[in-house]
């Protein structure tokens, strides 16, 4: 049987465990996080993990990841130096580091534990119902069967997107963080609602369904610009409200945006990479 480390479970190694475990509730699945409080709130949802806190257990983190297949590392990553330091005895050789913290090259955490193999992955919070993106980036020491054992698991929480590690800052940009963008245009619509007159819970309930049936439509047809186009007639209410973001400038924006939290997280990389340096 498959076993599994969450170290530090946090939000985002919750929203993958809940989709790993969906797909296959039979896995061997160990957890830590920090508090008593937290780990009891983390078992009420995975009912079939092993929750330990590490204010309860302080060795809990070591005693998790001892014969683990894979370890996956969810803490900050500010607290990835000192967390992996910890855990890199009690690891075995072919255990393999999975790390979704956003900044931390492979190279860094190559050197905090030599020797082990290490997979970086960029996973977003609609993997925690099944319909995630998880970037995937294997260092050149993973067996190629982990990498697939890696990928059919983390296929529970979405899709996964085998990439060079060169290409996370741009899925980053676009998925990482591209949940929220999506997010805060819905909220300005509703804002845009109760400001013509909506109720506040009508504009919510309509906005809420609109984004959900054109995500649907965009499943069957990946094809964005065609799909705009299909509604656009000419002298429409569409066309006008679509000329309006256009003249905005939403094109620019949404590419400015992207850049921006790629750029921070090469940015964050270089803040780390000083950190374990240090």
């Amino acid at each position: 049987m498959t076993s599994i480390a969450s170290i530090g479970t946090g939000n985002m190694g919750r929203a993958l465990l809940k989709g790993i475990l969906e797909h296959d509730p039979d896995l061997d699945v160990r957890a830590t996080t920090n508090s008593s409080a937290s780990a009891q709130a983390l078992g009420a949802e995975l009912p079939t993990a092993a929750i330990t806190a590490v204010e309860e257990d302080p060795e809990a983190n070591r005693k998790a990841v001892q014969g683990a297949d894979f370890v996956f590392l969810g803490v900050k990553p500010w607290m990835m130096a000192e967390t992996v330091r910890e855990l890199a005895p009690a690891l075995s050789p072919d255990t393999v580091l999975v790390s979704m913290a956003a900044g931390v090259a492979t190279s860094d955490l190559q050197r905090l534990a030599p020797g082990s193999p290490i997979v970086r992955i960029m996973p977003n919070t609609p993997s925690a119902i099944g319909h995630g993106v998880i970037a995937l980036a294997p260092d050149d020491a993973v067996a190629e069967a982990s990498v697939a054992t890696l990928q059919e698991l983390l296929s529970g929480a979405g899709l996964v997107v085998p990439m060079p590690e060169s290409d996370i800052p741009a899925m980053t940009g676009i998925s990482g963080s591209g949940v929220a963008y999506f997010f805060l245009l819905a909220e300005a619509m509703i804002a845009g609602g109760v400001k013509l007159g909506l109720s506040e819970e009508t504009a919510r309930q309509m906005v809420v369904a609109t984004a959900d049936g054109a995500g649907r439509l965009m499943t069957h047809n990946p094809d964005p610009a065609a799909l705009r186009q299909s509604v656009s007639s000419k002298g429409g209410t569409t066309l006008a409200a679509l000329d309006t973001f256009i003249d905005s400038g939403i094109f620019p924006i949404a590419e400015a945006a992207v850049k921006a939290a790629a750029d921070r997280s090469l940015e964050m990389e270089a803040e780390n990479s000083a950190a374990v340096s240090g």
